[in-house]
């Protein structure tokens, strides 16, 4: 296809011929990356196009090593040449943080009735480090990036692994030291005292016996409690009992104390008033 911009200037980007359309003995001939990226800034006039998109539209779907540098030589190369032919450097427009725009302004015409054709005699400007990467063998260059996109997954895949380990283990130390949720049931009456026992010492098969047990027992201890007070049967979690087949179960008083949501367990009996 050719085109030529703003009047003056031809572009072959097919062959990669650049010139001036009365004078083409001063035409040269630019790398294939720097046609590519000229190319590619024709068809999107006027729009920002990323470098992301450079990046694969002029070097990566070639199997060539992209790079901010690589990109950079590139433009700077493009506005040296078209200023050279007489157009202003700034025809293709730096949009921070995106990419590069060729100006809405320049006049572009496709399909123009002007043959560049290449002859032994042609300035090069393609430079080493755009030629080389493209007389990389194929195999060579697509073996590396295999390598590279295989350690890239890898370090990945591992990092994803460690995260995950991390979180279970921050799970299960949290579920193993959240204090258990306390659950009292109703027994019986006691004295003057309601029976209350943990909610977890009932979940056995033999809840029923455990209960009545508990309830004759408290019964023959005849406690004594106030309106707001209760007995507490707790089972022990701490201590260990001489046979693995007993339980050890605590029998406590316990109340609320006054302009507190604090609750206090002591003893069934009294505690001693202090001498003096």
């Amino acid at each position: 296809m050719i085109f030529t911009i703003n009047g003056q200037i031809v572009f072959d980007s097919d062959t990669g011929m650049l010139g001036l359309i009365d004078s083409l003995d001063e035409r040269v001939q630019i790398s294939n990356p720097t046609k590519r990226l000229l190319l590619l800034l024709i068809q999107h006039q006027g729009e920002a196009v990323k470098r992301d998109i450079i990046f694969k539209k002029v070097w990566d779907d070639f199997g060539m090593i992209s790079s901010n540098n690589n990109l950079n030589q590139c433009v700077s190369k493009l506005r040296r040449l078209i200023k050279n032919f007489g157009l202003d450097d700034e025809a293709i427009v730096t949009i921070p943080k995106i990419g590069f725009m060729l100006h809405p302004q320049i006049e572009i015409e496709r399909g123009a009735d002007v043959t560049l054709m290449p002859h032994e005699g042609d300035i090069s400007v393609e430079s080493d480090f755009e030629h080389s990467p493209e007389h990389v063998p194929a195999e060579h260059t697509l073996k590396e990036r295999t390598a590279g996109l295989l350690i890239r997954s890898n370090i990945s895949l591992l990092i994803l692994l460690i995260a995950i380990i991390a979180l279970g283990a921050a799970v299960g130390i949290w579920f193993a030291t959240k204090p258990l949720e306390r659950r009292e049931v109703f027994v019986g009456q006691a004295g003057t005292c309601k029976i209350l026992m943990s909610e977890t010492l009932l979940q056995d098969d033999n809840s029923t016996t455990l209960k009545s047990g508990v309830l004759s027992y408290a019964q023959r201890l005849k406690p004594q409690c106030t309106s707001d007070e209760y007995v507490l049967v707790i089972k022990s979690r701490t201590l260990r009992t001489w046979s693995r087949d007993l339980s050890r179960l605590y029998f406590m008083r316990c109340g609320t104390l006054r302009d507190s949501k604090s609750e206090v367990c002591w003893s069934i009996t009294e505690p001693a008033a202090s001498a003096g």
